[in-house]
């Protein structure tokens, strides 16, 4: 059999809509790996808010933050940070119509404002994952990769209108946008970690099921949505599985022969 390279989103994937691993997946994940293939993570979370999961499947590949740093077996192997400027002229427009923000680099996350909005409670509670501390003035020091913002579709208007060319917005959240770089997506990360690696595109297989995950299920050699994926996810991608809740990790390689 020849060798896979095969990448998991985290949530609606590989994740329960309850935030669980089902047993059949953590059957799967293990299967695929003494059969000898490379398993990997395709999410927007950053590495520290993927770690448990990380540890928890043993998975030493993992792409984060949408693509905008890659990791093969723990070694950062791809890094491709914001524009700084721009990123000092986004901030100039979210502090003057009060979006809060969260800041990321592949390890760390921290807010920009001391107090906390519902918005971002919320939105944090969503990815089971505790509101970070705050730090306004740690853009400063460090090489972001992504960010967080949190407004409303009725404002997208006053980021997403080419405002910033430098950006790209992915809503993952009914208050939640990603900040990517324009030319960063989880596709580009991994065809870059792909071809480092030594895989073929047909030996490439992707799982997932939002909109950041369009561009992967559409390019890679085999993309695979959960039931559960968004209409347009499921209509690029090119088998439909079941869903997260529903063992569509572990029907899907069983129908491929994978396990």
């Amino acid at each position: 059999m020849t060798k896979k390279m095969i990448f998991f989103d985290i949530d609606g994937t590989l994740l329960t809509d309850e935030k669980t691993i089902l047993s059949s997946t953590r059957e799967a994940i293990k299967t695929l790996q003494e059969n000898g293939h490379e398993v990997a993570i395709a999410t927007g979370r950053n590495a520290l808010m993927a770690k448990e999961l990380i540890d928890e499947l043993n998975v030493p590949n993992y792409i984060v933050c949408n693509g905008a740093a890659g990791f093969f077996h723990h070694e950062e192997v791809y890094s491709n940070p914001l524009d700084e400027q721009a990123l000092e002229r986004l901030i100039k427009v979210a502090d003057k119509n009060d979006h809060q923000m969260i800041y990321e680099t592949a390890k760390e996350l921290k807010r920009r404002s001391e107090k906390v909005s519902e918005a971002v409670s919320s939105g944090m509670k969503h990815v089971g994952f505790p509101v970070p501390d705050a730090n306004r003035s740690f853009y400063e020091n460090h090489d972001l990769i992504q960010a967080l913002i949190f407004y409303s579709e009725k404002e997208s208007h006053l980021y997403e209108e080419g405002q910033f060319p430098e950006f790209r917005f992915v809503r993952w959240y009914e208050s939640g946008v990603d900040i990517l770089p324009a030319d960063g997506s989880k596709f580009e990360t991994i065809a870059k970690m792909a071809a480092l690696k030594g895989f073929e595109k047909e030996d490439v297989i992707a799982f997932g099921d939002g909109l950041n995950d369009y561009e992967m299920i559409a390019n890679v050699g085999l993309g695979i949505s959960m039931g559960n994926g968004e209409s347009i996810v499921r209509e690029v991608a090119d088998m439909v599985t079941a869903s997260n809740n529903d063992d569509g990790i572990y029907k899907a390689l069983k129908e491929l022969e994978l396990i």
